[in-house]
């Protein structure tokens, strides 16, 4: 009796101890279980490249003065005294880069300041903010001479041997300018764009074409940085980040 008693323990502990170690197996495999899969997800991304020189090269981190510890991210010196320096401001160009692969919308604002250099009677240097009319930026623009289209005005004067007053010349810009409003230049177009999309790069600040900057005096220098936004054109995006209805130049946001 015993003996039967023994064996039928034994035999109830050995199945408890198979359900319990199928039970844990299973626990194990199941919490653990990954299912892999992959998915791209649409991006929304623009950034601008600024050059100064006649050589195009990028200008480096403006720094107040030569040996300075005060650096001043993304801002740039400007010469806005001397025509003939590579730093001049008719060789300040700007570049925005697209690399969306969604449907994007585009503005860029100008953050400058016109900054005369100053030095006490210790030999301490520093700065003043100029309060000064808004630089006329060479924002990038066409032209239609004679209702003919031009990229530049040079291009115009080379096929026409000339631009006279009997000319009819008109500007136009795919650069909307809202800068009184809220301070921004629109990209006036959508810019379509998908996974596979190169890059895109659209000129925003260009060579003086037509109107010529007016120099300051010596000892006068300008601080210029750029701030690029962009956004999604889908699901009403301007309407929600840039608190627009419609787009600046009239009409609706596609």
């Amino acid at each position: 009796m015993r003996r039967r008693y023994r064996i039928m323990v034994m035999s109830i502990t050995s199945l408890l101890l198979v359900l319990f170690g199928s039970f844990s197996f299973a626990w194990i495999v199941l919490i653990n279980r990954t299912d892999s899969f992959i998915m791209t997800a649409a991006k929304v991304d623009a950034n601008y490249l600024a050059y100064l020189s006649s050589n195009f090269a990028e200008p480096d981190l403006h720094m107040l003065y030569p040996g300075s510890t005060v650096v001043k991210t993304g801002v740039y010196r400007i010469n806005v005294s001397d025509p003939n320096a590579d730093d001049y401001i008719s060789n300040l160009r700007v570049n925005i880069q697209v690399n969306s692969t969604v449907d994007t919308y585009l503005r860029v604002s100008i953050v400058d300041s016109l900054i005369l250099s100053t030095i006490d009677f210790e030999g301490n240097r520093g700065e003043v903010a100029i309060v000064d009319q808004p630089i006329n930026y060479a924002i990038d623009r066409y032209f239609y001479v004679n209702d003919v289209y031009y990229e530049d005005l040079i291009d115009a004067e080379i096929a026409l041997g000339g631009i006279t007053s009997n000319d009819v010349v008109v500007p136009g810009s795919d650069w909307y300018n809202n800068t009184l409003n809220d301070g921004f230049y629109y990209y006036m177009h959508l810019i379509e764009r998908d996974m596979d999309s190169a890059q895109l790069t659209i000129p925003f600040i260009e060579a003086f074409d037509g109107d010529e900057f007016k120099t300051k005096s010596v000892g006068y220098y300008l601080q210029f940085s750029i701030v690029v936004e962009a956004i999604q054109a889908g699901n009403n995006a301007p309407i929600y980040n840039w608190g627009l209805l419609t787009p600046p130049w009239g009409g609706s946001w596609s």
